[in-house]
């Protein structure tokens, strides 16, 4: 059974709130004249065409609405248990881990150095919150240890990103005092370990009958 692994409300709305700072950086229908030289720029390093490029930001743009979405079901389900609120943080880490491996260049103007240095703080301050409840006991079904995997996995894309953009220099990831992240469960065994709960009393039946 999964326990222990709760985010506060203030928590909560502030990962939110450096999640939306990534909407920032999507300045495509109202491009500037440096943002738009960006985007040529952005679609000659891929290869495709303008268009292509439009449909690719109109995705990335339905990833990073999935992702405020997932961080408002977190909020929405505070209250009613640990196992939404774990299920839901676990996919929401996840899919900021895709978006940041697969679109990072999409983030376009000033803000995105920003954007990404204040969205690694925030998960900085969470890392260390959890992992201060986690110990060499801790069982692997237990939320906080679930949570602290899953953690590693996002902070290591966005430390990756930071430095890719300038966000940060590694002086200052140093001093983030992470320690090894290097997780240690797969993203499918995380998704597994945190639904388990959701599925106890069915294994509970198969070993009754």
């Amino acid at each position: 059974m999964t326990q222990g692994f709760m985010l506060t409300q203030e928590t909560i709305s502030t990962f939110q709130a450096q999640v939306e700072l990534f909407e920032q950086c999507l300045h495509f229908p109202n491009a500037q004249h440096e943002v738009s030289a960006e985007l040529v720029e952005l679609a000659n390093t891929r290869g495709i065409s303008q268009d292509e490029l439009k449909q690719e930001i109109a995705q990335f743009k339905q990833k990073l609405n999935g992702l405020l979405k997932l961080v408002d079901k977190i909020s929405a389900t505070e209250s009613k248990g640990e196992l939404a609120v774990l299920l839901y943080f676990v996919k929401s880490i996840f899919l900021l881990k895709e978006i940041l491996e697969v679109d990072w260049d999409l983030f376009l103007g000033n803000n995105r150095r920003e954007a990404i240095k204040k969205v690694t703080s925030g998960c900085v301050v969470i890392y260390k919150e959890v992992k201060n409840a986690v110990s060499p006991e801790t069982p692997k079904k237990d939320g906080n240890y679930v949570a602290l995997e899953t953690l590693k996995y996002g902070l290591k894309s966005l430390i990756e990103t930071g430095l890719r953009v300038n966000a940060f220099s590694q002086e200052e990831v140093n001093a983030f005092d992470l320690g090894d992240i290097s997780p240690q469960e797969s993203e499918t065994m995380l998704i597994f370990l945190s639904t388990m709960k959701k599925w106890e009393p069915v294994y509970k039946r198969l070993a009754a009958s």
